[in-house]
């Protein structure tokens, strides 16, 4: 992949993966270490893996979307820090969704949607954290990776 005038490289982050029983992978994650990725449910059913040979873990998807999710509510969580608003103790919590399709016989994800649940504080003003959620999508690196391929949407409760 070519790199662009605009692109700085920032981290090259590694990984092992090592294939183990019951259709686990074990990736080695910087920091973390080793995380057990696998399959369950209706991605097992696709891939016609009986149950007698399955460990279920959450899936690659999974953790995709849980990675977006993850990103996306931390750049929320810091925009919002930066008005003054508190996000933590429960003040700001995020539910995901994925979508997983079959398009030509292989899985992917359509689309994610996080729903925001916000006690905002009351010297913060609305509109300054619905300019705040309208622009955290563009500053999420995982939804600038990954967002021309996958729908990515979300919404903001006031709690």
């Amino acid at each position: 992949m070519t790199q662009t005038a605009e692109e700085q490289i920032v981290q090259r982050p590694t990984f092992t993966v090592r294939p183990s029983p019951g259709r686990t992978k074990l990736v080695t994650m910087p920091v973390d270490g080793e995380v057990p990725m696998g399959m369950r449910d209706e991605i097992a059913e696709h891939y016609k893996i009986p149950d007698s040979e399955l460990t279920p873990h959450a899936t690659t998807l999974d953790y995709l979307i849980g990675a977006a999710a993850g990103c996306l509510t931390g750049t929320f969580s810091g925009m919002l820090l930066a008005l003054g608003q508190d996000t933590h103790n429960g003040r700001l919590e995020a539910r995901a969704e994925g979508v997983i399709v079959k398009e030509r016989g292989v899985l992917r994800i359509r689309s994610i949607h996080v729903t925001y649940r916000l006690r905002r504080d009351s010297n913060i003003e609305v509109e300054k954290v619905e300019r705040a959620h309208e622009r955290h999508h563009r500053h999420c690196p995982v939804a600038s990776s990954i967002g021309s391929a996958i729908e990515i949407t979300s919404e903001l409760v006031f709690t």
